[in-house]
């Protein structure tokens, strides 16, 4: 039988309280070696530059790894530092500001969208039927079945989750990037995350040193002709996409999650239970999170995918786990986005986390072993 080596992974080298001053639980060597290796294979077979990967437990990040390189041209190998665009995972933190101004009742998620100003156009344009709510859990649209009525199917929406920024700033009369940074951001004391760098007045709240931070950040890439080419990362910044952040901030943020701060412990709950439609089918998303079982273990989950950029977060409470892995293109989790079009999922993959072949590692590692 072999010896079972174990490691044990304190980051010292964080300024982050969260994390840094709890003691480390153990991590078996020889499956995070053996994990590592299966991501570097992953990481080829889908031609992605660079991955950063961190495993959080018992809030400590117990182990980080950085695969490839962040800049193919300078040979500049990742770590739990490097700062890569969140695409989508940004979903998280917008529900948290929402849900905020509902706990201070300047929003109802039954307001009807066009309280706001908000017309969706086409077949929907400002229908009284479609409610914030609606747009937070990705139900506004439905289809020809039900006469496109609300609620009753979950279809994934980039674009209809981003009007919640207008809903946003009417209702606490500040900008989304005022109450991301000081509510969330700032109170973290999060070294390396920020609004997107394009947009200089969003990115200008965090304090930051402009050409520091850039020498941070991964460079983007997609796999084109058969090769990898720099790309430009999108500009937008709002409550769906556009925060860039890093393995060892994402680690501390989960932790703030655990702890349930930002919201009450039933807010929480609600951010974390699935969406029922009026006919009573559970649907696959919560509050700005998927939620859905693994063998019998709850799971919720965030994915993001955009020019030259992806990523993955994962909570698994149950096992007191948080997978957390970034890449600087776009194929981390392309399965689960319907092809062409980052703003949709693909509706036959959407609800199994495992149809990321990167997701289903950590769960066969980990998910299914401790």
């Amino acid at each position: 039988m072999k010896t079972l080596l174990w490691i044990t992974a304190i980051l010292s080298t964080l300024t982050h309280p969260v994390t840094a001053q709890l003691p480390a639980p153990s991590i078996n060597l020889l499956d995070t070696a053996s994990f590592a290796g299966e991501l570097e294979i992953l990481r080829q077979h889908y031609h992605i530059p660079s991955l950063s990967v961190g495993i959080v437990h018992g809030k400590t990040l117990v182990w980080h790894k950085g695969l490839g390189y962040a800049d193919i041209d300078r040979k500049i190998v990742p770590n739990e530092h490097t700062v890569y665009h969140l695409a989508s995972v940004t979903k998280t933190f917008g529900a948290i500001i929402l849900m905020q101004l509902v706990e201070a009742g300047k929003v109802n998620l039954d307001d009807p969208v066009t309280k706001y100003g908000i017309n969706l156009g086409a077949r929907w344009g400002g229908d009284d039927r479609i409610k914030v709510k609606h747009l937070l859990t990705h139900t506004a649209m439905g289809h020809s079945l039900n006469g496109f009525k609300p609620g009753y199917s979950f279809i994934y929406s980039g674009d209809q989750y981003g009007q919640l920024k207008q809903v946003i700033e009417q209702a606490s009369g500040q900008s989304f990037g005022q109450l991301l940074t000081q509510q969330i951001l700032l109170p973290l004391r999060l070294l390396h995350t920020a609004p997107n760098i394009a947009d200089s007045t969003d990115f200008a709240l965090m304090g930051y040193d402009r050409a520091a931070f850039e020498k941070l950040v991964a460079k983007p890439y997609n796999w084109q002709t058969n090769q990898l080419v720099p790309v430009t990362y999108p500009t937008y910044f709002g409550p769906s996409a556009g925060l860039m952040s890093c393995v060892a901030d994402l680690a501390t943020y989960s932790n703030a999650i655990d702890e349930k701060r930002f919201l009450s412990p039933a807010t929480w709950d609600r951010v974390f239970t699935p969406t029922v439609s009026p006919k009573g089918k559970t649907l696959p998303y919560g509050l700005g999170w998927f939620v859905h079982a693994y063998k019998g273990i709850k799971i919720m989950w965030h994915t993001g995918l955009w020019i030259g950029n992806s990523a993955l977060f994962v909570k698994v409470p149950d096992k007191d786990l948080t997978f957390i892995i970034l890449a600087n293109s776009p194929n981390l989790n392309r399965p689960f986005y319907a092809k062409f079009d980052p703003f949709r999922t693909n509706p036959k993959l959407q609800k199994d986390l495992r149809a990321s072949a990167f997701a289903k590692a950590f769960l066969d590692h980990f998910v299914g072993k401790l």
